[in-house]
């Protein structure tokens, strides 16, 4: 009867899966429905965090910087959130959050963020950022990945963010509907809504960041939990990366190499989660790296104008904000 019972129990751990002999560890994850988001939707689908034991819950926000305000909270264990004047003083200011892989940067030949102009302000002849001179131009917030890119693009044109007019609308949609009724003349917009915009006739692209400036726009945030529990936060880190690798092989490459049939899945699970259609996102994948490498030297950029501009409490350096310990021990297996 020993022997039965042994064999039955050996029996019913084969069968059993490895992500159910344990109760999985719930991961709330902060993050917008973008196509940025795309390596986190996939790792969702395809069912990477339950082999590595997790639960991935996605809590879906508006705009960047509540998310980061979330990870303080520790209304969510991980921000998967653009890189804001706001996430950096939140880190400055000694709370246990940093900056652990990459999650999207503007680059050339990928099409992420664009500057869109109003139909009524196209008609005026706008075609150059420098026509905006003295014009509401929208971005979510002050301090956003968007009034970064801004005030640098200016500079490249030889003005300032005082030579326009800063306009911060809270949300993404809140520009597309402004710029749709002529509220503001110039505002920025994500993938897959700009490809939607354009495809209604509610505005005009004016120009593509990535066409302009590398910028790593975007990465993950480990919130004080993941360091506390850094079997959770390394398991996390696991199916990440092979999420990351998925997306580039399946999504970035097969686009690039005119191979959209072999997309076509990632393509129906961006669409799925973004709730876009297919076409649409096909018009933007954007670059993520498919390591989930940080641009270390753009973070140093974004630190030091951010500074100049007094948008920063302190004075940080990329060794404060970020650890790349999760990311690179998963490299070296």
């Amino acid at each position: 009867m020993g022997i039965i019972w042994v064999l039955f129990t050996l029996l019913a751990l084969i069968l059993v899966p490895c992500g159910d002999l344990g109760a999985q560890k719930v991961v709330k994850v902060g993050m917008l429905k973008l196509v940025s988001s795309a390596p986190l939707f996939i790792g969702m689908d395809k069912g990477f965090f339950e082999e590595e034991g997790i639960k991935c819950e996605a809590v879906y926000f508006n705009s960047a910087q509540p998310i980061s305000t979330a990870l303080a909270s520790k209304d969510v264990d991980v921000a998967a959130t653009g890189l804001t004047a706001g996430l950096y003083n939140l880190i400055g200011s000694g709370m246990d959050m940093k900056i652990v892989a990459d999650k999207g940067r503007e680059k050339k030949g990928f099409k992420l963020t664009a500057i869109m102009i109003s139909n009524k302000e196209y008609e005026k002849g706008t075609r150059k950022l420098s026509d905006l001179k003295g014009k509401k131009i929208g971005v979510t917030q002050v301090g956003s990945t968007f009034h970064y890119i801004l005030g640098r693009l200016l500079e490249e044109e030889g003005l300032s963010l005082k030579d326009v007019e800063v306009v911060p609308m809270g949300g993404l949609k809140n520009i597309a509907d402004a710029l749709s009724t002529d509220g503001i003349q110039g505002g920025f917009v994500v993938q897959p809504h700009v490809s939607l915009l354009e495809e209604k006739g509610l505005g005009k692209v004016l120009l593509w960041v990535s066409d302009k400036m590398d910028y790593q726009i975007a990465a993950i945030v480990y919130g004080e939990r993941m360091f506390k529990e850094r079997d959770v936060g390394s398991a996390f880190m696991r199916a990440y990366r092979k999420s990351t690798d998925y997306y580039y092989k399946k999504g970035l490459l097969a686009m690039k190499e005119s191979r959209a049939s072999e997309a076509d899945e990632v393509l129906g699970i961006i669409s799925k989660y973004t709730e876009v259609e297919k076409g649409f996102v096909a018009k933007g994948l954007n670059y993520n790296d498919p390591e989930g490498r940080l641009d270390l030297k753009d973070i140093q950029r974004q630190l030091e104008w951010l500074s100049k501009e007094g948008l920063l409490k302190k004075r940080l350096t990329p060794g404060e904000v970020v650890d790349e310990s999760f990311l690179n021990q998963i490299l070296k297996n």
